[in-house]
């Protein structure tokens, strides 16, 4: 740990000396300025240097369609067509049980494997309360590695299994039988299949937006340069997933750090909640600063409690800690004033009577706390 803290710091330090242009990696139809930067990697983790624009991780790429009504902020329970993801779930196993319960088999040269897809989708349904059935993958790979009796009774005829695959996850396994070996790899793949259909079947009725492109982030962008996967829902032959450890704003660029095990994104997470050895720095371009341009300070602090609005769901505002608002407090200097390194310029000041727009300065910021729309 200490040899990463170290190591991190004097790269970070070094950064603007280094030559970006050696760090690009060229991206198929992928615009230059809202391609990553690579600025270092290794087997643990990586760092990135995200532009302006860029998504930090994968989202949707447009609003969810709003019914035409009333503002409403404080009634939650108001009617909507659309289902909760839990919901979904729920209506995709009942729907792909009731499809695959149709559905002939239209000749026996399907495998083992298709037919034990559809057995389990159709048994899921008959599940008494289907909203049990985990939603994560690895969570139901394991839900119907317990279930595998009652799930796919058909998959275990002429084959032996060892109390110790039926008993709970809880209870210490002594030893395991050799057919427990043979049927865990085939039962993993046929509820990964499984598992693939439901949430086929499920993101109609969450009626989400279209989810945005694997470019049109920083997270994607490392996918496609075979970095890792990101969504838990994809399987992976090896354990290379991104781990994502903090995240900026889309319109915020700057110095992005992305685990690539568990590990290391239990180590890095840890640093960045106790804030100690970890330091935010945000540089600002601001037309009109009060406290600079009005009362001639050139640093400060704003300690403001925030609270989220009470009146639009999106946005903050601020409130006092007695009624209800949290601690924010932000530290700030002037990095740089555009405006007075304008008028020392000698060209500047021959032609003081043409009329120039004021550029304003830039600010350095040091957020002490971490609240949402804080700076």
């Amino acid at each position: 740990p200490r040899t990463i803290i170290k190591s991190h710091h004097y790269f970070i330090i070094s950064i603007l000396r280094m030559d970006h242009s050696r760090h690009i990696m060229a991206l198929p139809n992928v615009p230059p300025h809202l391609t990553i930067r690579i600025l270092r990697s290794d087997d643990d983790f990586v760092v990135i240097e995200k532009p302006c624009d860029l998504r930090s991780v994968p989202g949707h790429a447009n609003q969810p369609p709003q019914e035409k009504s009333q503002p409403n902020p404080f009634n939650i329970s108001s009617q909507s067509n659309r289902s909760t993801a839990q919901e979904a779930w729920v209506k995709a196993i009942k729907l792909c049980s009731e499809d695959e319960a149709t559905i002939e088999t239209e000749s026996e040269e399907n495998s083992i494997e298709e037919a034990a897809v559809k057995n389990l989708l159709k048994n899921l349904g008959t599940t008494a309360n289907p909203s049990c059935v985990p939603r994560k993958l690895e969570t139901f790979v394991k839900y119907c590695h317990r279930n595998l009796k009652r799930l796919l009774p058909d998959l275990l005829v002429g084959r032996e299994i060892s109390e110790e695959v039926q008993c709970e996850p809880n209870q210490k396994k002594q030893k395991i039988d050799q057919s427990e070996k043979s049927i865990a790899p085939l039962v993993r793949s046929i509820a990964q299949k499984s598992y693939a259909k439901i949430q086929r079947k499920q993101q109609p009725l969450i009626n989400l937006p279209k989810p945005t492109e694997d470019w049109e982030s920083a997270i994607g962008q490392l996918r496609l340069l075979g970095f890792g996967e990101y969504s838990p829902c994809v399987a992976t032959a090896t354990n290379e997933r991104l781990h994502v450890v903090h995240r900026l704003d889309c319109q915020t660029s700057g110095v992005m750090v992305v685990a690539r095990n568990q590990a290391t994104a239990s180590f890095f997470c840890e640093l960045w909640r106790k804030r100690e050895a970890v330091q935010k720095v945000y540089l600002a371009h601001v037309r009109h600063w009060p406290p600079y341009h009005e009362q001639k300070r050139k640093e400060g602090s704003i300690d403001l409690a925030l609270a989220p609005s009470r009146k639009e769901r999106i946005k903050w505002e601020v409130l006092p800690v007695a009624e209800g608002g949290k601690e924010s407090k932000t530290y700030w200097k002037v990095y740089e004033d555009f405006d007075e390194l304008g008028s020392n310029n000698e060209q500047e000041v021959e032609h003081k009577s043409v009329a120039t727009e004021k550029k304003g300065i830039t600010l350095e910021l040091h957020p002490i706390t971490g609240r949402t729309h804080q700076l």
